[in-house]
């Protein structure tokens, strides 16, 4: 049995490049939320740093996110995050210990 995995994901945008990288992400969001295994996706930006975008996810396992990787959606993304990203996406996988 699998278990829930929890993710936030910074990506910085490159100097100039906030705006872009933005309008790239929002419309990927409905995407990936409608893709198997996945729980929930939110996209926030850093209200005191331009640029700075989080992603919050939620997957039912391992596989769910392996298959969003390489979705459709995240390769068509991937050439455009590639030019706006300053440096790579850092992952954090998290462990809930309560909730809501």
């Amino acid at each position: 049995m699998g278990c829930k995995l929890q993710i936030v994901a910074t990506l910085l945008a490159k100097s100039g490049k906030s705006e872009a990288l933005r309008d790239a992400l929002i419309p990927a969001v409905d995407a990936f939320r409608k893709e198997p295994g996945c729980e929930g996706y939110i996209l926030l930006e850093d209200r005191k740093r331009a640029g700075r975008f989080l992603t919050y996810e939620t997957w039912v396992d391992e596989k769910a996110l392996a298959a969003h990787m390489e979705s459709p959606t995240m390769k068509a993304l991937a050439p455009t995050m590639q030019e706006f990203l300053d440096g790579d996406i850092k992952q954090d996988f998290l462990t809930v210990l309560r909730s809501a």
